[in-house]
């Protein structure tokens, strides 16, 4: 045992002199560059420069669609995907991490064999009585290795191995993001599709009672039959759209539902029950455009996916350099068990070792070639995705402010028009105008009203569309 004490001794000194001349291969991963504006164009019309806000859809006050993001963030079955899909890429962090450590085996043998008596010098020998043919053999068995990462290319691979595994953190907070976001959207859709439905429900029995009224004065002859078939052509006409709204309202629920993680079915009482468009905010949380490089998770995600594709050229570039091993083997063998634990049984062995890959048809250079190429990809798709980011939140910015001023005109127009047919229908009986001038106010009234549920469903629809383009909103727990 002096023996292989001795030689622990001696690999220990041999390891701290290889430590001391390590080094990590490949380049270090620096954020890259981004050209970002200073602020944004539309932002003081639309909106008021603020600190984030996390649970933006609690602003919106409409408790039924809180309890329903709360219902997705908890039962949506692409963000268990994604759940999964992190736990996997901290396992595989675990794998990497392993690599670093000394590896050890430990097994057990035994053996018993019979020779024959009729081969070889045996059959010649004339007391073969004496031998004993069947033998025993009893064996532990311990061997142990470890790779001593003087290169940094195990290092490199655990820096890739973390980097994935924080975009893939990044990815499940994209797709809370993109879940919430689409709950509140189907919600303020099904809301308008609900009001929409009102507006065509209440003028399709105003124009009912008007048509009943044409029918009672043509029969007095006081009215022409072009008269009825007008009235009757309108009614008709808003009718027809009654039933694709119905058929919007529960796609809009449906939709939901599955958002959840429920059957399409599921939310059905709850969601037809009628309660109004939720309302914005007076204040939007815009922030900087500096802030969606920590905001929004798929930017996170793009950066963190080149982290990773930095590191693994260290991984490719580490196998030019020689690999340096201990590895160790300690094997009692006895022929008896009780002899097993003796000294004398033993047979060990330790000392280091060392690969060195000469020639290998330039494949790890080329291997080095594309782990470059594969990072100046990200590289790409990183500073793509933050343009990207931008246009998204311009966009949306603009959109929420001019949906905003189209909402209020058209509630000013509304009540105008609102005053014209009350106007046409005083006059009309009266004698002093014909029915087509009422018929034609009360169009336009129907088409004012309904332009005007959609204009308010299309601007929290921006604002939605705004808070994602933002990044808020991920940070609601998760795994």
């Amino acid at each position: 045992m002096k023996g292989l004490g001795g030689a622990v001794r001696r690999a220990g000194v041999l390891i701290l002199a290889l430590l001391n001349a390590g080094c990590v291969v490949g380049p270090n991963y620096s954020r890259p560059a981004v050209p970002l504006e200073k602020s944004w164009q539309k932002a003081g019309s639309a909106s008021t420069l603020e600190p984030r806000d996390v649970r933006w859809w609690r602003k919106l006050q409409d408790p039924q669609l809180v309890r329903f993001i709360g219902m997705g963030i908890s039962g949506n079955q692409n963000l268990k995907e994604a759940e999964a899909r992190v736990r996997e890429a901290r396992a595989l962090r675990g794998v990497a991490v392993g690599a670093l450590l000394p590896q050890a085996n430990l097994g057990a043998l035994f053996s018993r064999s019979h020779t024959s008596e009729n081969a070889g010098l045996i059959s010649q020998l004339p007391q073969k009585n004496l031998i004993n043919f069947n033998q025993n053999l009893y064996q532990l068995g311990f061997d142990a290795s470890w790779e001593i990462d003087i290169f940094g290319g195990n290092r490199r691979a655990v820096e890739a191995a973390s980097a994935r595994a924080a975009a893939g953190i990044d990815n499940c907070r994209d797709v809370m993001l993109t879940v919430i976001s689409e709950i509140a959207r189907n919600y303020v859709e099904l809301r308008g599709a609900q009001k929409q439905l009102a507006v065509a429900e209440e003028n399709s029995c105003i124009e009912r009672r008007t048509l009943q009224l044409v029918k009672v004065k043509f029969d007095a002859k006081r009215a022409s039959d072009l008269d009825v078939e007008r009235a009757r052509a309108q009614f008709e006409r808003t009718g027809a759209t009654i039933p694709p709204l119905k058929a919007s309202v529960r796609e809009s629920a449906y939709r939901i539902a599955v958002l959840t993680g429920r059957p399409p079915d599921a939310l059905l009482n709850e969601l037809l029950a009628t309660a109004p468009i939720p309302n914005p905010p007076d204040i939007v949380p815009v922030g900087l455009p500096s802030d969606l490089l920590l905001r929004r998770p798929d930017l996170r995600r793009a950066r963190d996916d080149l982290h990773a594709a930095t590191a693994d050229i260290g991984v490719a570039t580490a196998d030019l350099f020689p690999r340096f091993f201990l590895t160790g083997q300690a094997t009692p063998q006895a022929a008896k068990f009780s002899d097993l634990f003796r000294q004398s049984s033993l047979m060990w062995s330790f000392g280091p070792s060392i690969q060195w890959p000469v020639f290998h048809g330039g494949q790890i250079r080329s291997n080095i070639r594309a782990t470059e190429a594969r990072r100046d990809e990200a590289l790409a798709r990183y500073r793509q995705a933050v343009l990207s980011a931008m246009q998204d939140v311009e966009t949306s910015l603009v959109r929420y402010g001019e949906h905003q001023v189209q909402r209020e005109r058209l509630a000013r127009s509304f009540q105008a028009q609102k005053r014209a047919v009350d106007l046409a229908n005083e006059r009309y009986g009266q004698g002093v105008s014909d029915l087509l001038t009422v018929l034609d106010a009360q169009r336009q009234l129907a088409d004012i009203e309904n332009s005007l549920a959609v204009s308010r469903t299309q601007v929290m629809d921006n604002l939605i569309s705004l808070y994602k383009a933002l990044g808020g909103g991920w940070e609601e727990p998760a795994p």
